[in-house]
């Protein structure tokens, strides 16, 4: 009996050992697979010096071009997808190929070759590696003065031609230049609007008037910039003006500053000079100018912008004494780098000076437009 009872017993033992061995195996063979599961990552590709290397959040890779960095937002371009936008905070990874113009936000600006990784921001200069906190990057730009991609610009022409009881042609044309830099900004634009009556072989201009503005600003800190440059060329039929000269500077503040919303105010003295239609040499005028303007545009969706553009300028009394300009309206972009303009414009002559034996003209002009626009 006791010989017996220990065979059963060690028949017992064996059961549960193998039992606890096979339990122990599953448990070994799928802790395995998890851990070689939590390890797994993409592969990084090989840096090809051909192109700038761009990471997104979501661990893919894309090659092209770097164009630049500002206000929290990246411009890249590739042949797949021409040109994109990134939010900087999906980007987690950063190569240049080029040397680079990276500017801190204590207005510091160094050049070099750019790595950007694990919120840490490499430049390599000389065969020297400086690092900084990504925290502390303010903008990025080529540092090859003659590269295309410092440039962007924008054409628009609006036609509105009228036959019947009104018979008349209207068009405006407007275009847009703009370069930018760590250190500096430098814009041009100008706007032509034209209208005449087609009633008769006689044809009557009823509308001509253009703006030419020129300025270039200097970036102090991320909130101060100098308008070291500031002028402006105006015609207006209507009002008498053959040529309005205004040349100055200013001192400028970014109210706000970010990817979508952009608010700037400026204040400065100017010089400005008005030479009249059909009146007297005697009339035309010298003045002292104080220029205020601001500059407010706020994308409201990734196709839809809405921009508001006041100018007031404090002159002499017999050069107008308040001479303003305004613009806003809405920019949608329908397809890639084109654009449907609907605008508002009002040019306001406070005191207008009258050609000689006609009552003076009224103070303000108002248009609105609608336009075809082409963003490069």
């Amino acid at each position: 009996m006791y010989i017996c009872n220990e065979s059963n017993h060690g028949n017992f033992v064996n059961k549960y050992l193998l039992i606890a061995l096979a339990l122990l195996s599953f448990i070994s063979q799928g802790t395995e697979n998890s851990a070689h599961t939590e390890v797994w990552s993409p592969p990084t590709p090989v840096f090809s010096q051909q192109f700038d290397w761009l990471k997104l959040r979501s661990g893919e890779w894309l090659k092209g071009d770097i164009i630049s960095m500002y206000d929290d937002e990246l411009e890249f371009e590739s042949e797949e997808f021409n040109t994109i936008t990134f939010d900087w905070e999906n980007v987690t990874e950063l190569r240049s190929r080029f040397n680079q113009q990276i500017r801190f936000a204590n207005g510091e600006v160094k050049q070099g070759f750019l790595i950007v990784k694990d919120n840490h921001l490499v430049v390599i200069s000389g065969g020297s590696e400086q690092h900084y906190p990504l925290s502390e990057l303010l903008s990025i730009t080529s540092s090859s003065d003659d590269r295309k991609e410092l440039w962007d610009g924008k054409v628009s022409l609006g036609i509105d031609v009228n036959s019947g009881n009104v018979n008349q042609l209207d068009y405006l044309a407007s275009a847009r230049i703009q370069r930018r830099t760590p250190f500096t900004r430098f814009k041009v634009e100008f706007t032509y609007n034209y209208s005449e009556s087609t009633v008769d072989e006689n044809e009557q201009v009823i509308t001509d008037t253009s703006r030419l503005t020129s300025n270039l600003d200097w970036f102090y800190s991320s909130k101060v910039f100098f308008r070291v440059f500031d002028y402006e060329h105006f015609t207006d039929f209507q009002q008498n003006i053959k040529s309005r000269n205004t040349l100055g500077l200013s001192l400028g503040y970014h109210i706000f500053q970010n990817k979508r919303l952009q608010w700037d105010v400026t204040l400065g003295p100017s010089y400005q000079q008005t030479v009249y239609y059909n009146t007297t040499d005697e009339s035309d005028q010298q003045s002292g100018v104080i220029a205020l303007g601001t500059l407010f545009e706020y994308s409201i969706s990734s196709r839809l912008d809405y921009l508001f553009d006041y100018q007031l300028q404090f002159v002499e009394e017999k050069s107008g004494k308040r001479n303003s300009h305004l613009q806003t309206g809405f920019e949608f972009e329908f397809q890639d780098h084109f654009e449907l303009n609907v605008m508002f414009y009002l040019d306001r002559v406070a005191n207008p000076v009258a050609p000689m034996g006609t009552p003076p003209p009224q103070s303000n002009d108002y248009r609105l437009v609608i336009s075809l626009g082409y963003d490069f």
